[in-house]
């Protein structure tokens, strides 16, 4: 399917792309890139979605998204907390950023090793994300030389680190043009999701301009998800997120994300994330500010 194509430019003397993205939520769209991307969450918490994955994200999130591989981080005006709240620090880069040959050396063995498992999409430990969060502030104060050089220890310390791999499927075919139907799509769901409200096939078909089955197919073609399955999933996303930000009682949380009865939540909460709400609150509780 077609995804919106981001054209990256680096500067003319900089091997890769190094930028703030900062504002009051995330603005971007589901889309693509033949870059490898390594994303920092410095501040904000949402929902990100790589591939297949949607997971929540929160503070120091760090994860390396291969080349042509969708994706999108969203969040919620009413969850931000100023005009700079959410801070994203972005690397991307080219696989061959140092030269043709340079990753057959056997010093970059590891290096090799890491950006060969991109196309599944990397996540990191909070500890790593610690370590490399030093570095890669360091990339945005330095020029030359030494960048590039603070560049290649950051992969090397990722390379070294364990890893969860998110299993988006395989990545988007270069040269597609733009679905703009699919972000018009997606974006409905979001808002309706987000405002408190349900959504149904037939009002997202609509959306789309299509009868109830093709949209059906053509979702599923595009998400490699059902629809219910998708919007299920964003809600149990949601859900997670007030567990982990707010002191609400469950029962709360599960009415307020779309779930009809405590019940039916704890099960599709079990399956989805392999441990109770009650158990994940423990876990990766956050205190609320």
């Amino acid at each position: 399917m077609k995804y919106h194509f981001e054209k990256v430019l680096a500067a003319p003397d900089e091997s890769f792309r190094a930028v703030i993205e900062d504002g009051p939520v995330i603005d971007c769209v589901f889309h693509v890139h033949p870059e490898i991307e390594l994303t920092w969450v410095e501040s904000s918490f949402g929902c990100r979605f790589i591939g297949e994955s949607i997971e929540p994200f929160f503070e120091n999130d760090l994860v390396l998204i291969g080349g042509m591989v969708p994706h999108h981080f969203f969040n919620r005006a009413d969850d931000g907390s100023g005009p700079q709240w959410s801070r994203l620090r972005v690397m991307k880069f080219r696989r061959e950023f140092c030269g043709t040959g340079f990753l057959e050396l056997p010093e970059t063995a590891g290096i090799r090793a890491l950006l060969d498992e991109t196309p599944a999409g990397l996540a990191f430990p909070p500890e790593t994300a610690t370590r490399a969060a030093e570095l890669i502030r360091r990339l945005f104060t330095q020029k030359g030389l030494a960048r590039l050089l603070t560049f290649l220890e950051l992969l090397e310390l990722l390379a070294a680190s364990p890893r969860r791999k998110l299993n988006p499927g395989p990545a988007v075919a270069e040269g597609q043009e733009p679905d703009a139907r699919l972000n018009r799509i997606l974006g409905y769901i979001h808002r309706r999701l987000e405002s408190g409200h349900e959504v149904t096939l037939g009002e997202a078909a609509a959306t789309a301009c299509l009868t109830a089955p093709a949209f059906s197919s053509y979702f599923r073609r595009a998400t490699r998800k059902r629809f219910i399955d998708y919007v299920t999933e964003f809600k149990l996303n949601r859900a997670a997120l007030l567990l982990v930000r707010s002191d609400r009682a469950v029962v709360d949380i599960a009415l307020a994300s779309g779930f009809g009865n405590l019940s039916n939540f704890n099960r599709r909460f079990l399956a989805s994330k392999g441990m109770t709400p009650r158990e994940y609150r423990r876990r990766f509780r956050i205190p609320a500010l």
